[in-house]
């Protein structure tokens, strides 16, 4: 499900990002992320912005379900006062900045390309 047009990061957003499913689901291996926006260089949340902007025009919708070993990102930005925004990409269709954030955190927002 994706509410449509991400709404301005602020200073108070935070962004989970949660990488589900797969033949061997293991909670370990989900590894959610929490990037708390306030903690971010204005450069980082910039990026971020564009990152979620990108996400949202591609319109995923709900993630197939085909396959056993399918993996779906979750993101979900919370923001006081402001409507939530929430986004589930198939890990086939998400951007490589989504699986930076998932494996490196905000760090991935100082990596060229993301």
């Amino acid at each position: 499900m994706s509410v449509r047009g991400v709404p301005r990061l602020a200073p108070a957003s935070v962004l989970a990002v949660v990488r589900e499913g797969g033949f061997a689901a293991m909670p370990g291996l989900e590894r959610p992320r929490r990037i708390e926006c306030g903690k971010l260089s204005q450069r980082q949340r910039e990026r971020l912005q564009r990152l979620l902007e990108e996400i949202d025009r591609l319109d995923p919708g709900e993630p197939a379900a085909a396959g056993a070993d399918r993996r779906v990102f979750r993101l979900f930005l919370e923001q006081p006062e402001a409507e939530c925004w929430q986004c589930a990409l198939d890990e086939t269709q998400a951007p490589r900045g989504v699986v930076g954030l998932w494996q490196h955190g905000p760090g991935a927002l100082d990596e060229p390309d993301t």
